[in-house]
């Protein structure tokens, strides 16, 4: 079969791979359609301290497909965690591929019937949903509160939605004019940001990273939920933090009640999550999209 690998930052590869062989627990699924997101591209471009396995690794992890033993159309998150996060997370990758095969600790609490009338592009968002969904639990926000949400991405479309649904108002911060555009259709309004009870930091940046503790009201939260590099660090002023009772959280990753919750959300179809694709690529070229991103991208369909 084919499939791309992940041989060190800018070296992707397409190469002939057996096929898997599922195991015990185990299920083989026949990728109708993978999607790109930002930490594929972050990956591409820098590695991964988390997300990867020794080189050359299998890469991607949003897809939808066929469960070749069924016949069932099915997602998967790419980890079993719970809240514990016990011990280091089994991780799937692989979804830039003709077939995929979801470990059995992935399967069993992770693994998804597809809703009838979905769309399988839409229903492979269920993992970076869920995380957004997590995020928005961590930052604790109170019906009513003004949410400024840093990064206007599909991550920072995605908090918005999820935000408007906790009874929060989202306030979408910076970003391209194509992309502000997209602001009320996920629920979000754009704004500065200036005092808001509560920040989400989107974007990953180091720039997103300073700005968000500089933008919250005193006694406010600040969420970071882009990563940034190992090595990275934040400089926070002692007397804002101190005096002023700041509360600063991080949010990873995903649950798998958070899993469940994310695909009952885009089934019900209360935003137009199919917005967020803006490009259709074969693996071949996918690349070349990490390589030079056209300017309006968001997310890409790949169809193996």
């Amino acid at each position: 079969m084919k499939a791309l690998r992940f041989h060190g930052p800018g070296d992707l590869r397409l190469e002939e791979v057996p096929r898997p062989d599922p195991g015990r627990g185990e299920v083989l699924v026949q990728v109708e359609v993978a999607l790109t997101d930002g930490t594929d591209l972050k990956t591409f471009r820098r590695g991964h301290p988390v997300l990867l396995g020794s080189l050359p690794s299998p890469f991607g992890h949003e897809f939808c497909g066929i469960d070749v033993a069924t016949g069932r159309r099915v997602v998967a998150a790419n980890s079993a965690a719970d809240e514990e996060r016990a011990g280091p997370l089994e991780l799937l990758n692989g979804a830039y591929a003709e077939f995929l095969l979801v470990p059995e600790p992935i399967a069993r609490v992770n693994l998804l019937p597809v809703p009838r009338g979905l769309a399988p592009e839409v229903a492979a968002m269920v993992e970076p949903l869920a995380c957004c969904l997590r995020g928005v639990d961590r930052a604790d926000l109170e019906e009513g509160s003004r949410v400024a949400v840093l990064g206007s991405g599909p991550i920072g479309l995605m908090l918005s939605a999820c935000v408007r649904d906790a009874g929060g108002r989202p306030e979408l911060v910076g970003g391209r004019a194509e992309r502000v555009v997209l602001a009320p259709l996920f629920g979000a309004e754009p704004g500065d940001g200036e005092g808001a009870d509560v920040v989400i930091e989107a974007a990953g940046t180091e720039e997103a990273w300073q700005r968000a503790v500089e933008l919250v009201r005193p006694g406010g939260t600040v969420l970071y939920f882009g990563g940034r590099e190992r090595a990275s660090e934040l400089r926070v002023g002692t007397y804002r933090l101190h005096y002023e009772e700041l509360t600063l959280r991080g949010s990873f990753h995903h649950t798998p009640r958070h899993v469940r919750a994310a695909l009952t959300f885009l089934a019900t179809g209360a935003y137009p999550w199919e917005r967020l694709i803006t490009h259709r690529v074969g693996l071949a070229g996918v690349a070349g999209l990490f390589a030079d991103p056209p300017r309006d991208l968001l997310k890409a369909a790949v169809y193996p």
